[in-house]
């Protein structure tokens, strides 16, 4: 099993709503993102179910979420 990439979430907005997470390793390199569809609403709800998804699928891939 190799060795997880660590990465830290960070949230972009545009206009206030949230278009996608990006995901940046511990030397700020670009690693991966999650895109928001903009077909889901624009809520707190929505957008915490959408946090956990993104953080699973990275989690699944080969990066590690630190939060």
């Amino acid at each position: 099993m190799s060795k997880k990439i660590k990465v830290i979430p960070t949230d972009v907005y545009e206009n206030g709503d949230l278009i996608r997470i990006d995901f940046h390793d511990l030397d700020g390199k670009h690693q991966i993102q999650a895109v928001w569809d903009e077909n889901d609403p624009q809520d707190s709800e929505h957008r915490s179910a959408f946090r956990k998804w993104a953080y699973r699928f990275i989690s699944q891939l080969e990066f590690e979420v630190l939060t």
